[in-house]
């Protein structure tokens, strides 16, 4: 029975742990920047869409059966297949080295402000590499244990900012005008939804099964709302715009002396961690396997060496935070057309395996 519970939720809980990475980190800054007021309207949007794009692809993953991403479009031949994987790797490393950079961000703020950038980033992608060099089995187990260890730490350090949180400054709760529509500010914020894509990675290794995935989205959509809303309950909208880390800054904010650390920040930084080297490692996995069953001559070792360290130099010649900013922005066309066509893919290709399969077992 243990056995069977833990099957059917390893991808659920990868997918809170692949949200909790990004959600925790960028996503709050970027969706105060969204619009004036009525947060919670594009924060809907985002799970809508991201309804929407995860139905498609599990629909097709369902109906391919035990396939990944490189398993369903190379026999479509080198052109076509080249055309989906190759930007599909490409938005895929981008995964590990915006969140890593966050992170070593981050750490040089919450733990040691004295240390070099290049040292920490160093660190990271070491971690990251070990990590994708364990296997998807063991990446997907110290998933379920972190997140089961991490996602508490995470939800006390949200319940401890409530008795410093003015909960009139959410108001004016209703922005009808939707002006984030209009200027299309909601594209931007949509590289929160981009775990949903991860789970075309995950049918050789385990059960993807659509009820958990959506209940798991569930709990998910809940911390899109409650992340956005911490920051502006606590310091107000407009101070919390001008915040580099308005979630980190919520945390900070909070002084409760009992605990094992001074600042809840330290927490949250901890947590965070975990979730991040989980998404970094699995991406990093994810993209050599690709790379390897498209150019099979290419050891998977060395194709992981090679992106580890494309990571490295890509997270380090990033200038500044400001320049880091530009990119979520810099990327969104590129980002949407992978979300579109990708799940489109998937599910035509699915149908495809489905209907080939139904005339096999009929001509028995």
């Amino acid at each position: 029975m243990i056995n069977r519970w833990v099957a059917v939720m390893t991808a659920p809980i990868f997918f809170i742990a692949a949200h909790c990475s990004i959600l925790f980190a960028a996503y709050s800054r970027s969706m105060l920047h969204a619009t004036e007021y009525g947060h919670w309207e594009p924060v809907f949007f985002n799970i809508l869409i991201e309804l929407a794009l995860l139905l498609l692809l599990l629909l097709g993953l369902r109906k391919a059966g035990s396939k990944d991403y490189a398993d369903l479009f190379l026999p479509l031949g080198k052109w076509i297949s080249t055309a989906l994987l190759v930007p599909l790797v490409a938005f895929l490393m981008l995964i590990p080295v915006l969140a890593i950079r966050f992170f070593a961000e981050l750490m040089i703020i919450v733990f040691i402000a004295s240390s070099p950038i290049h040292a920490i980033l160093a660190f990271l992608c070491l971690l990251m590499l070990y990590g994708a060099s364990i296997g998807p089995q063991g990446i997907m187990r110290a998933s379920t244990l972190l997140t089961l260890i991490n996602f508490p730490i995470l939800l006390f350090a949200i319940g401890a900012c409530i008795p410093n949180a003015t909960f009139v400054k959410v108001f004016p709760l209703v922005n009808a005008s939707m002006d984030f529509l209009a200027e299309g500010k909601l594209f931007i914020t949509l590289f929160s939804i981009c775990p949903f894509l991860l789970l075309g990675m995950l049918p050789p290794i385990c059960k993807v099964k659509i009820l958990p995935i959506l209940l798991s989205l569930g709990v998910i959509a809940l911390l899109y709302v409650i992340i956005v809303y911490i920051p502006i309950s606590i310091y107000g909208l407009n101070a919390a715009k001008l915040m580099y880390f308005p979630l980190m800054t919520s945390f900070d904010s909070v002084n409760i002396s009992w605990t094992i650390f001074d600042r809840i920040s330290l927490f949250y930084a901890v947590a965070l961690l975990a979730f991040v080297m989980t998404i970094s490692t699995f991406t990093l996995y994810s993209s050599a396997l690709m790379v390897h069953k498209m150019i099979p001559v290419w050891r998977e070792k060395y194709i992981r060496y090679g992106l580890c360290l494309i990571v490295y130099i890509l997270s380090l010649v990033i200038p500044s935070w400001n320049r880091y900013i530009e990119i979520f922005t810099a990327d969104t066309w590129f980002r949407l057309a992978i979300y579109i066509v990708v799940p489109i893919a998937v599910f035509l290709r699915g149908g495809f395996i489905e209907r080939q399969e139904r005339k096999r077992v009929l001509s028995k």
